[in-house]
């Protein structure tokens, strides 16, 4: 814990910290819904709860956004469900939400800085009680204003990396806790949060695999194991070097299935296996360029990476692979004279290994850096904490430098913020910087169609294939394109052309989730139904999705096969067992069955969950068995909450969401009509 002196500063930094990052991430409050953003919440229906119930609770450990049913990051599907209970989909709770996770992370950091300056390796370094709070401050200040991090913090969808980064740090500060604990009870209270809290980053972020070896790291630096290992190595020189043979050859026989997999998992990219491994060390240090020279004009989204097909070409390549290793061993070097400078590059390098190294993911996110950064500013802190207590000339020069830092990186950190205002902003600005970047395009033209600027959209949608130059570049770009020229048919009312750049997109990449569904609704909407099961079919055969059937049972009720509904709203039962709309269409296959008594039983109980369409199937059941009555006191009550055009919308929309459970649209616009005609009729009588 912090020492008498430094406990006095505690709540001062603390606040300075909190007005800070308040400061900085004010201007976020207001800001839309971005890319990933939709299918992993607005999309994502398990995550839409409407209740706090345990089992309710349960099920959005695994909502994962593709294959609902398979536990996903539960710890942040867990975050955003408690978000949608309180706010739905309103972004403003969920940046609240951000902006106090990325405080309590440099609290946290702040926290471990303190710790690790009592540390046995830094003890070595003389500093004053006063100088490490000083240090532990401004590199908590130094990384909460970093401009990289607007990718996590402002962008919604990261708090998955929020989260890992957050526990993280905190299992680190448990760890230190642990190691310098005054007695028993105290370490094995610290332990077990440590362990709490390594389970809550797996349940963040896969990434957060690597937090083992982080504090293994720290405990061969700080606590001086990296040193008694040398010894003995230098002793046992003959051993030592069998074991690290071992240990060596051990980990590459392991891994080897596993690395043998990902080299022929790139069929999916516009790189190769050896593409990536060879583009990543420049991509590393560009990270490192953008956190050290910290400008809004250099992030974004997407930018144009030159890909390195060999060592020389770009030249850049090679002396980027050799800095990498430069920068590495330099810090195993300097681990005993300089930890806190070993730590920093260690630490980097390290905690990039799961989304820089091998696997198969894209090439650049800046959300990345927020986890390996955290430590980045520790030696620089240093430095300037040393520099300034000699009092000697370097005084101002050092002091100035590190104001003018914080304002800039403060000043880009709040413009960086104002480009995530909504998508638009977003995706203009990638294009701008990656004016080469397929995807900023396709994700701009995106927008412009939401927009129904189409023309825009189609020029953007050419600009965009023209840059699709290699077979592995078709297969990513073109199905997109092509979605979003489906799209645009279809918002024109080509419903035959839709269909046939939906199938295309589809035949391209037959994991394409968003082009497989316009293409199943589009074949609805032409009634037909016998290629659309087919569709489906094909897609729950490769992946046992159940919103897969929840579409399929919506198709035969369609089709009037209320058996076959039934049975595939009963398969679905297993992935979601209190789904309301699972039984407002069971109370729908069983209206088309003459069974009006039991659907109206199901339809309560769904309209208690406030299951939307599960109103209009009562009025419809009641209109169907001639209760017109007790439909026209259903249809007051519904009026109430939603205006009459809203439900003609929605009739509308059941009609043409495959999703959605069909109803009976004229009968019910008609009830409606009839009803709005006698309320407009009552209104006029109590005016006279």
């Amino acid at each position: 814990m912090p020492s008498p002196i430094q406990r006095n500063y505690l709540f001062f930094h603390l606040f300075l910290l909190f007005s800070f990052c308040i400061l900085l991430y004010s201007n976020i409050l207001h800001n839309g819904w971005h890319l990933d953003d939709s299918g992993n919440i607005l999309h994502n229906a398990p995550l839409h709860i409407a209740d706090l119930f345990p089992e309710t609770l349960f099920k959005t450990f695994f909502a994962h956004p593709e294959s609902t049913g398979r536990l996903y990051r539960p710890v942040v599907n867990f975050s955003f469900a408690l978000n949608w209970f309180l706010s739905n989909d309103n972004p403003t709770g969920y940046h609240i939400i951000d902006i106090f996770l990325h405080l309590l992370t440099g609290v946290m950091l702040y926290l471990s800085n303190l710790l690790l300056l009592n540390t046995p390796a830094s003890k070595q370094q003389f500093h004053s009680e006063e100088q490490k709070a000083d240090i532990a401050l401004l590199t908590a200040t130094l990384w909460l204003c970093a401009p990289i991090h607007t990718s996590a913090v402002t962008y919604i969808v990261q708090r998955m990396a929020q989260f890992a980064a957050f526990f993280s740090i905190s299992a680190i500060f448990f760890y230190l806790r642990t190691r310098t604990a005054n007695n028993k009870t105290q370490r094995i209270i610290m332990f077990l949060c440590c362990i709490c809290c390594i389970l809550l980053a797996l349940g963040s972020k896969e990434n957060t695999v690597l937090l083992l070896p982080s504090l293994l790291l720290i405990e061969g630096i700080f606590f001086l194991l990296f040193q008694k290992i040398l010894l003995i190595a230098q002793k046992k020189r003959k051993i030592f070097f069998i074991l690290s043979c071992v240990v060596i050859v051990g980990t590459v026989f392991i891994s080897w299935n596993f690395i043998a997999a990902q080299v022929n998992n790139y069929g999916h990219r516009n790189f190769t296996f050896f593409e990536r491994i060879l583009t990543e060390p420049r991509i590393l240090l560009f990270y490192l360029s953008q956190i050290f020279y910290p400008t809004a004009s250099r992030l974004s989204v997407a930018h144009d990476i030159i890909l390195s097909t060999s060592l020389f070409s770009p030249w850049q390549t090679l002396p980027a692979i050799a800095c990498c290793i430069g920068l590495i061993l330099f810090a195993f070097l300097q681990v005993h004279k300089r930890p806190l400078l070993s730590l920093a590059i260690l630490y980097y390098f390290l905690n990039h290994l799961v989304e820089s190294t091998i696997l198969p993911l894209e090439l650049i996110f800046e959300h990345r850096n927020l986890l390996p950064s955290l430590f980045l500013f520790l030696p620089i802190a240093d430095f300037i904490v040393e520099a300034i207590s000699k009092k000697k000339w370097e005084i101002p020069v050092v002091a100035t430098a590190c104001i003018i830092f914080l304002l800039q990186s403060g000043l880009s950190t709040v413009e960086r913020n104002k480009t995530w205002k909504n998508e638009g902003t977003l995706n203009q600005d990638a294009v701008l910087k990656a004016p080469h970047d397929a995807r900023a395009k396709l994700n701009l033209a995106g927008w412009n169609v939401e927009q129904k600027k189409y023309k825009e959209a189609l020029v953007l949608c050419e600009q965009a294939e023209q840059l699709a130059g290699s077979e592995a570049s078709v297969n990513t770009t073109m199905p997109i394109a092509l979605n979003l020229r489906g799209t645009i048919a279809y918002e024109q009312g080509s419903l035959e052309k839709a269909a046939e750049y939906f199938q295309q997109a589809y035949s391209l990449r037959n994991d394409y989730t968003a082009a497989a569904e316009k293409l199943i609704a589009t074949l609805v909407e032409l009634k037909h139904y016998d290629e659309a099961l087919a569709v489906i079919s094909e897609r729950y055969a490769k992946k046992a999705d159940p919103n897969l059937l929840l579409l399929k049972a919506s198709v035969f009720l369609r089709q009037k096969k209320t058996v076959e509904s039934l049975a595939t709203y009963h398969q679905a039962r297993q992935f979601y067992s209190t789904l309301s709309l699972i039984t407002a269409g069971q109370a729908k296959a069983l209206i088309m069955m003459g069974y009006h008594d039991r659907a109206a039983q199901l339809l309560d109980w769904a309209i208690q969950q406030n299951e939307p369409v599960a109103q209009l199937l009562q009025i419809e059941n009641l209109l169907l068995i001639g209760a017109k009555q007790q439909a026209a006191v259903l249809l007051n009550q519904l009026v109430q909450t939603v205006p009459l055009i809203h439900l003609m919308e929605e009739l509308d929309a059941a009609r043409k969401d495959a999703f959605q459970i069909p109803v009976e649209t004229q009968l019910l616009r008609q009830a409606i009509l009839d009803f709005s005609i006698l309320l407009s009729s009552q209104m006029e009588k109590k005016k006279s």
